[in-house]
C-alpha cells in the first residue's frame, strides 16, 4: 500500500521513540516501523516506506543527539 508523507513520517516518529528508549537494530527499525503502518493505518506498507521512515528516524535521533550535545556545552 502507498503511503502519504504525513504517515511515514509518524512511522518515523514511532522509530524515533524507539530508538530514544533503547539502542536497536536496523531490522528491529524496520518492525517497529511497520507494525505501527500496520495498528495505526490498517495496511502493510511497501519497503520502501519502512527504508524511508527507518532513515527519517536515524536523521532525526542523530539531530536531536547533536542539538543535545551543544546545550551541554553552552
Amino acid at each position: 500500500m502507498y503511503l502519504s508523507d504525513d504517515q511515514i513520517n509518524e512511522m518515523a516518529e514511532a522509530v524515533c521513540t524507539a530508538i530514544d528508549v533503547a539502542a536497536i537494530s536496523h531490522t528491529r527499525k524496520c518492525q517497529v516501523a511497520r507494525e505501527y503502518a500496520q495498528d495505526e493505518f490498517g495496511a502493510t506498507p511497501r519497503q520502501s516506506a519502512v527504508l524511508l521512515a527507518v532513515k527519517l528516524a536515524n536523521v532525526a535521533w542523530h539531530g536531536r543527539s547533536i542539538a543535545a550535545k551543544h546545550a551541554m556545552e553552552a
